[in-house]
């Protein structure tokens, strides 16, 4: 699914900002795009670029953020300055496509959460830049402040586990993974693991997906825990057996990101919020 990100500017001089027009058209093909929004829309705007060389667009800018604070910031400039914070986000002149686009993907993956390359249970094979695209959301996921939420992941699908561990670790979430469901009920037994959330593949070798829900719905300690199933299979039949083995939601792989997004916000109200 195409999402198209809109970006609001705070000075650049007209050459510039013809320069990011050409590469935002070049880069219509991406799943990922972005498009530069007018002076009056730039309340909507998603991320804003701000030419801090330029002490009016600074102005101006600061002057924004009175109503407007939760928008990303990227400081446009020609060299980043050596007192900089590791929190601020710079985007070095002359602005080319390679430079544009990375420094924008990587507000989109870090703040929005915004990872179209990252597909639960995709078989795509990924090109050079979805590759780079991953290895950046893996890299921000390990660096992203942890938030005390704790996941259990059971499911034998090495890639499965490997892009939930990005997804949910963009998140601050810690994650524990199981590959069988007797291995998940080990972790659900132990007195000192108490999820948040419980993401269950249906089909696993030995005990599968229901007779593991049901199991963990008996415990006293994580019946009350949201357990969300994934699978392939995607008939009204097996649905049913979810739900009445106690299954909270019921996921078809490849999982859609923004049904994982529902997901969290559903049962996870203390992640951090996406606008993605």
């Amino acid at each position: 699914m195409d999402k198209v990100f809109k970006v609001g500017v705070f000075g650049l001089a007209s050459n510039e900002q013809n320069t990011l027009g050409s590469i935002f058209k070049l880069a219509a093909s991406r799943s990922r795009q972005y498009i530069m929004v007018s002076s009056g829309e730039r309340a909507a705007a998603e991320i804003v670029l701000v030419d801090v060389d330029d002490n009016n667009a600074v102005n101006e800018w600061k002057s924004f953020t009175v109503h407007n604070n939760n928008i990303p910031v990227i400081k446009v400039a020609k060299a980043v300055p050596a007192d900089a914070s590791p929190t601020e986000v710079y985007l070095r002149r002359p602005l080319t496509l390679k430079r544009v686009l990375e420094t924008l993907d990587k507000v989109t993956i870090e703040v929005h959460k915004y990872v179209p390359e990252l597909v639960v249970g995709g078989e795509d094979v990924l090109d050079e830049a979805a590759n780079a695209a991953l290895l950046d959301a893996a890299q921000s996921a390990q660096q992203v402040t942890r938030t005390g939420t704790k996941v259990l992941v059971v499911d034998d699908s090495l890639p499965v586990r490997k892009s939930m561990e990005i997804q949910l670790g963009l998140y601050g979430m810690d994650i524990d993974f199981a590959e069988t469901g007797e291995e998940a009920l080990d972790y659900v037994k132990k007195p000192d693991n108490l999820y948040d959330i419980i993401f269950l593949d249906l089909m696993l070798p030995g005990i599968d997906g229901y007779k593991v829900c049901k199991e963990i719905k008996s415990h006293k300690a994580s019946k009350n825990t949201p357990v969300v199933m994934l699978t392939g299979k995607g008939s009204r039949f097996d649905k049913l057996r979810g739900t009445m083995a106690g299954a909270s939601v019921y996921l078809t792989k490849p999982v859609e990101q923004e049904k994982l997004k529902e997901v969290i916000r559903q049962f996870l109200p203390n992640a951090p919020e996406t606008s993605g």
